[in-house]
């Protein structure tokens, strides 16, 4: 079953690094949150605008596709930081603690792999995004603004990663 996650100050991270990158991927996971909020009452209102007063709110299928993209990935560094990512143990339940380090160790080194490389092909796709002008159809906004926040979002997911990658590695207290 799931365990529920605590976040209390005595875990967040003693050394600058760690208090840094912690607080970053915080004010990540807030803002994503203040856009799932928005993102909730602009449909709320096109919605009800759509019913009552037959005004929806021209593109909000468009926002919404774009607020969604961008507030998960801004969610992705605060989750790796608490260690929140869903961990399939069920061939490693029996195992020693050890083999189950070595095995999060592992994982928190392809995320950030992953994450340095989805960073890096983002940034490319919004580049030529931004060159071919594209937009979209209704509102004709720049597609490649949905892409910008995700860049640095993905790049501090893979800082996060190396992070507690390393607190596993060395046993230092994240």
């Amino acid at each position: 079953m799931a365990d529920a996650i605590y976040v209390d100050s005595d875990a967040r991270p003693s050394a600058l690094v760690g208090r840094v990158l912690n607080a970053v991927c915080r004010f990540f996971a807030i803002c994503a949150g203040i856009m799932l909020i928005l993102m909730a009452l602009m449909s709320l209102t096109s919605i009800v605008g759509r019913s009552l007063l037959d005004k929806p709110i021209l593109g909000d299928y468009e926002l919404v596709q774009m607020m969604s993209a961008i507030a998960v990935t801004m969610s992705l560094p605060f989750c790796q930081m608490i260690r929140g990512h869903i961990i399939v143990d069920f061939f490693t339940t029996g195992m020693p603690k050890r083999v189950n380090k070595v095995f999060d160790i592992f994982a928190s080194l392809v995320l950030a792999l992953a994450a340095f490389v989805f960073s890096w092909r983002i940034s490319l796709g919004m580049i030529g995004l931004y060159g071919n002008h594209d937009a979209s159809m209704l509102l004709n906004l720049p597609t490649w603004w949905g892409y910008a926040p995700m860049v640095p979002s993905f790049f501090l997911l893979g800082c996060a990663a190396l992070y507690t990658a390393w607190v596993d590695f060395t046993g230092a207290r994240a």
